[in-house]
């Protein structure tokens, strides 16, 4: 039995590593099968594990040690749950705030994962209203004052299943692995974002810590830039032959 709740695609018996796709803070694992990722994907071969994050939808339940860092936990978490499904090899695909969960993976089983994609994040992890959100998620009778904070929290109350407390931890204690730990790594990495996407400008500084990185655009902004035919396209390439079919740098 896993911790976490998973879906699965594609075929479990395939010779290519499985793609294990992470969806953002305060989504859920149906968004990559919505946006078309689990039947591109699978489409091309791969199987296909997509988790609920903890605190998270069908992951509710789920809740992160008081001591533990929420991305690092969660990181071992999901091996922890790939070693009991029997997967070995993982090609890790990650999106917006899950962007650290991914990075932690990496750097605590880099010979388990093939490859690795990040969408829509930078070398900043914290929202520039977390504390104010979180504080609101906690207290419903909390005032909020910022746009970004009020949009926070309704994003994350917009699921019911969500457990409101968890996302509030993820908002305030999200975090990726230390920078030397990125740099070690020596498996390739495509960073993708969209051209009018708001971590567009700082993906190169955290594309730069990686030894073997290539960064590309999509079509879209930081939410649409997850729906473009052509970013799914371009990271199905990647993963099969490490080319990423665009020479484009933001």
């Amino acid at each position: 039995m896993t911790l976490l709740a998973w879906q699965r695609a594609g075929t479990p018996a395939s010779p290519r590593p499985t793609a294990v796709l992470i969806h953002g803070w305060a989504g859920h694992s149906s968004e990559w099968e919505t946006a078309g990722w689990a039947a591109g994907l699978s489409g091309a071969g791969f199987d296909v594990l997509v988790p609920d994050l903890p605190g998270h939808a069908a992951s509710a339940e789920v809740r992160i040690p008081g001591d533990a860092a929420p991305a690092a936990w969660t990181a071992q978490a999901m091996l922890t749950d790939l070693d009991r499904l029997h997967v070995k090899q993982i090609a890790v695909v990650a999106y917006a705030d899950a962007c650290p969960v991914a990075g932690h993976l990496l750097v605590r089983a880099p010979q388990a994962i093939d490859r690795a994609v990040f969408i829509g994040c930078d070398d900043r992890v914290l929202h520039p209203q977390a504390s104010e959100a979180a504080r609101a998620l906690r207290d419903p009778d909390a005032r909020v004052w910022h746009l970004e904070a009020a949009e926070l929290v309704r994003q994350a109350r917009a699921d019911p299943r969500h457990d409101v407390g968890s996302l509030a931890r993820w908002l305030e204690e999200n975090s990726w692995p230390a920078a030397p730990r990125l740099g070690a790594l020596s498996l390739p990495v495509l960073f993708a974002v969209g051209t009018e996407d708001s971590h567009r400008a700082r993906a190169p500084r955290l594309a730069a810590l990686f030894a073997d990185a290539r960064l590309v655009t999509a079509p879209g902004d930081d939410r649409s830039v997850l729906s473009a035919a052509a970013l799914v396209n371009t990271v199905v390439g990647f993963l099969q032959d490490g080319g990423s079919g665009v020479d484009d740098e933001p």
